[in-house]
């Protein structure tokens, strides 16, 4: 039981120690939307995911291009 407890405490541990360094790095980061033919519903969907981005961009700088 004990052998038990120590492996989840240093699971939980490295897990915590790895959540803190995600926000070490400040530069923008890009990502794509993959919306297909501008027919389709996808493209429709990835349009309205876009301007809610940038909407919240205007607000409020989030590092995403």
């Amino acid at each position: 039981m004990k052998k038990i407890i120590t492996s989840l405490s240093s699971a939980l541990l490295i897990f915590v120690a790895s959540l803190s360094l995600t926000g070490v790095a400040k530069s923008a980061e890009f990502f794509t939307i993959g919306t297909g033919g501008p027919t389709g519903v996808y493209f429709q969907t990835g349009n309205a995911i876009c301007k809610m981005l940038h909407k919240y961009a205007i607000a409020k700088e989030h590092g995403r291009k």
